[in-house]
């Protein structure tokens, strides 16, 4: 837990508002917030860790149920290069919203096309995407 919650802080900048225990099922939770948005975690004792299926943005997509989370950022290129050096565990990255996610060896290296998505892992390897402003709002998606 406070592994988690020092990474969602340092990473994507949320902060503790409260802390909870639930005894009788060894679990302890936390809800995190940054401006508007609040997150909430949770690990119970002899939890099952996140399946490497769900770890992967293309294999997740086979699995039912809820698949993640997302943010809209600024300058997604930018923040990809920050995070590499922060060494965030970057899953798949995807230059067109038209083409698939794909790994890249050094998603902050420079090119010719910029970030449009990404996908992180936070410590357990639930994945988060990253979605780029400017290029949604080309899109008439915001």
């Amino acid at each position: 837990m406070e592994e988690a919650i020092s990474w969602y802080g340092d990473i994507l900048g949320f902060a503790v508002h409260s802390r909870f225990n639930i005894d009788a099922i060894s679990a302890e939770g936390a809800f995190l917030t940054r401006d508007a948005h609040w997150i909430e975690l949770w690990r119970v004792g002899g939890g099952a860790q996140v399946p490497v299926s769900r770890r992967n943005p293309d294999t997740d997509l086979l699995t039912g149920g809820t698949k993640h989370m997302a943010f809209r950022v600024p300058d997604l290129q930018s923040h990809l290069s920050e995070l590499v050096s922060r060494g965030v565990d970057i899953a798949a990255v995807q230059r067109d919203p038209t083409e698939p996610m794909k790994s890249e060896v050094d998603p902050a290296a420079p090119n010719e096309r910029p970030a449009f998505a990404a996908f992180i892992r936070d410590p357990a390897g639930t994945l988060i995407e990253l979605l780029d402003h400017a290029a949604l709002a080309r899109m008439n998606m915001i």
